[in-house]
């Protein structure tokens, strides 16, 4: 006779749109991993915010069982919804009983109207986890949050929604052939994208560092593993007009979201070198970043923020720190990224890939101590 399952303790708020959103498959990650440590902790509900009544009074339901309601944001697949940044606080209003936590995926990049959506929610919160040094430095200058909040505010720092385990070398191999091509057609570098296609991730760029290969006279094929966001259906298309005005359309393989992980790491594993040209700097909150580290594939992004980003995760440091691995400046030109890419890919005999599994048992550990600080009498 089985026992019945523990009621959740904490409930993950989150959108269960099929979207590009990469914070939800984290959400999930996290879930699995603190339930593995405590079976039964953690719990997801997905109530979408075009019903706001249900979705506030869902919140506050679970605020009256005396849980924890954690949000993780922001979440693409609310749109350009601000439901989601209120909520809590129209929830907290019905009731003073449990406790609430959001984790700031972004902040210091946050733009201006989504910041300001998300005040109400910010003033009801309990307790906040950071993901990367970078934020939380942002986010202890905020005036919204008392100086101790603050202070208590953990950087957790995320593990990869995507692992490597299941890499099927044939497919790879038969990937290879398919992306590098032949003839007139055949490529002479690869270059990988994987992510969620927006501003911060510069789509451009990949297109432009193409064309600036193409200008060199190496032959490169853009790959991009991943979609713009669902609420932005005009940005694809300006993507492949652009790719078609700079030449390189015939050059663009673009998979879009490939959600079976064994299909889209071994089409990533085809790649000759990737490229995440970030805005703000490669950071520890860069899912994408962490997918593609666990490959032994050269790597090119831009410089972090801060010296210490990767202190707290050594197994990324070790990938930053790799010969195969090469960091331009944030406002490197086409060009510069071109030859980051040439570079990078003539020590692909020194890349390595990482092992970031222990990422999530630390993050669940993390997350356990949290949740029990948060629940423990002031």
């Amino acid at each position: 006779m089985h026992s019945p399952s523990p009621a959740p303790s904490v409930v993950i708020f989150g959108s269960a749109k099929p979207v590009t959103c990469a914070v939800m498959d984290y959400a999930y990650r996290l879930a699995g991993a603190v339930n593995a440590l405590r079976p039964g902790l953690v719990a997801i509900r997905t109530i979408e915010p075009e019903r706001p009544a249900a979705f506030i009074g869902a919140i506050a339901e679970e605020l009256r069982r005396d849980r924890i309601v954690h949000f993780q944001m922001p979440i693409e697949g609310w749109g350009n919804s601000v439901v989601p940044g209120s909520a809590l606080m129209a929830a907290r209003l019905m009731t003073r009983k449990g406790r609430i936590a959001i984790t700031l995926h972004e902040w210091a990049s946050l733009n201006r109207l989504r910041y300001l959506s998300m005040v109400p929610d910010i003033l009801a919160c309990d307790g906040f986890v950071l993901v990367s040094p970078q934020q939380r430095e942002s986010f202890l200058t905020t005036p919204l949050v008392g100086a101790a909040k603050k202070r208590a505010a953990p950087v957790i720092p995320i593990g990869p929604n995507i692992m490597p385990a299941r890499i099927d070398p044939e497919r790879v191999a038969a990937e290879r052939v398919k992306l590098r091509g032949s003839g007139a057609s055949e490529a002479d570098v690869v270059i990988g994208y994987f992510g969620v296609l927006y501003a911060s991730k510069r789509p451009d760029v990949l297109l432009r560092t193409t064309q600036a290969l193409h200008q060199r006279g190496v032959k490169a094929r853009l790959l991009i593993c991943g979609d713009f966001l669902w609420d932005k259906p005009g940005d694809r298309e300006a993507f492949l007009a652009l790719a078609s005005e700079l030449g390189v359309a015939d050059w663009l393989d673009f998979r879009g979201r490939i959600d079976d992980e064994s299909e889209l790491m071994a089409t990533l594993s085809a790649a000759d070198v990737f490229l995440l040209p970030f805005t703000d700097g490669i950071s520890t909150r860069r899912g994408s970043f962490q997918a593609v580290s666990q490959l032994a594939i050269p790597l090119v992004s831009t410089e972090p923020e801060r010296q210490d980003e990767f202190a707290l995760a050594p197994a990324l440091k070790a990938k930053i720190d790799n010969p195969a691995t090469m960091l331009c400046p944030v406002d490197a030109t086409p060009e510069r990224f071109a030859e980051a890419v040439l570079t990078a890919q003539a020590r692909k005999a020194e890349a390595i890939g990482v092992d970031l599994a222990r990422l999530w048992d630390e993050a669940a550990l993390a997350h356990l101590s949290f949740y029990d600080g948060l629940k423990a009498p002031a």
